[in-house]
């Protein structure tokens, strides 16, 4: 082992290694465990040291010509420093190298892990492949910061996406580098913890009587009548739209008056209640069942599988009952839920017609006519007598 102190001047000394030798190694002999190595296509400085585990380490410091003698020397001096204090550089460097890219974290840890646990996983799927993945994608996870979180949120403003939807990819964003965090992929903080999020404002549409009544007469004239049958279930049991197009005969009792949900939003299995009227439109469906297709609403262009979905029909049904262009189908859940609400139906059986886990979630769907709350204000006064009496008509 030659020892020597590593110069410039040795440095351009320094002859290549001879046949049949790999390596030449000069040990400086005033910094412990730096090292300057020469093989034939050129000299790179090195820095051993022992670990606290007592384990002999090698870190590279850069190639001659990448840097200069006293730049190598210098980070030496550094880095020996560092680990007189505890610190193991070949960890560190190993341990940075490990932090994956954003976009193959996304495709082969996150995306395999939601697909397995939510229904809302081909939501989070397209959220990364069309926008987040391409801005964020050939970062490794340490290396996203705040402002790079705060620059997509903008990016996706400029698109000119709701408030809503920008939310929900920020939230996807949140979830992401939390799992990461938690499986321990990389060290530091969520740069996503408080993404920025924007109010969001929840529409109050939902169908009056005199509009409900129009809606189901368009549909008795609609010439697609799988699709009818399903707007009108939807109308009837406040189903979320694939619960309907989803579902199974095998999972329908009409005696007892069920449509059974294997898995719904929540994650659980639900039970939607069909009333009598609901239970009519099936017995009409069932006499339109296709030999071998399981669905209710079965597509009749691809074999066994469901209907293709009920846009072009909802737009004809609209148009035809005479409702506002920007309705949508989740609407008939709002209106559902605000009949059964202005019927006087207590909201924790509305929350269980729609299958809401949380009351809070109910109250925001069921909207009271000003009607109904007239009469709701009403009866206060009438409890503390406080109405005027009833006139008594004509002269005695």
């Amino acid at each position: 082992m030659a020892k020597a102190a590593i110069t410039r001047s040795l440095m351009r000394d320094f002859p290549a290694p001879p046949d049949g030798v790999a390596k030449l190694r000069i040990f400086d002999d005033r910094l412990s465990g730096f090292i300057a190595e020469r093989r034939r296509n050129g000299t790179t400085f090195y820095l051993r040291y022992t670990d606290l585990r007592g384990r002999g380490r090698e870190v590279k410091l850069g190639r001659l010509g990448d840097v200069t003698v006293d730049q190598a020397r210098h980070q030496a001096e550094q880095l020996r420093a560092s680990v007189s204090l505890g610190a193991d550089p070949v960890a560190e460097r190993a341990r940075r190298r490990a932090v994956p890219l954003f976009a193959d974290f996304a495709r082969e840890r996150y995306l395999p892990h939601v697909q397995e646990r939510l229904r809302s996983a081909g939501n989070a799927e397209a959220q990364l492949r069309l926008r987040i993945v391409p801005f964020l994608g050939r970062k490794a996870l340490d290396e996203i910061t705040q402002d790079d979180v705060a620059a997509l949120r903008h990016r996706l403003l400029a698109e000119g996406l709701a408030g809503a939807t920008v939310n929900r990819h920020l939230a996807t964003l949140r979830s992401m580098l939390n799992l990461a965090l938690r499986w321990q992929l990389y060290e530091g903080r969520n740069p996503a913890a408080s993404p920025g999020m924007l109010a969001e404002q929840h529409r109050d549409r939902f169908l009056t009587a005199a509009e409900t009544q129009a809606l189901v007469r368009a549909l008795d004239a609609e010439p697609c009548r799988d699709a009818a049958s399903a707007l009108a279930l939807l109308i009837l049991t406040g189903a979320r739209k694939q619960e309907a197009l989803r579902a199974k005969w095998e999972l329908v009792d009409m005696d007892r008056g069920v449509l059974t949900v294997p898995l719904s939003k929540s994650g659980r299995p639900r039970h939607i209640p069909l009333s009598p009227f609901a239970v009519r439109v099936l017995e009409g469906q069932a006499g339109r069942r296709i030999p071998g297709n399981p669905y209710v609403f079965p597509s009749r262009r691809l074999e066994g599988r469901p209907i293709e979905g009920l846009r072009k029909p909802w737009e004809r049904a609209k148009r035809a009952a005479g409702l506002a262009a920007d309705l949508r189908i989740h609407d008939l859940r709002h209106s559902l839920a605000s009949a059964l609400a202005n019927a006087g139906t207590p909201l924790y059986e509305i929350g269980a017609v729609l299958g809401h886990r949380q009351l809070s979630t109910t109250t925001r769907y069921a909207h009271h006519s000003s009607q109904r709350m007239v009469e709701t204000a009403t009866a206060a006064a009438r409890a503390w007598n406080l109405l005027p009496e009833p006139e008594v008509g004509g002269d005695q």
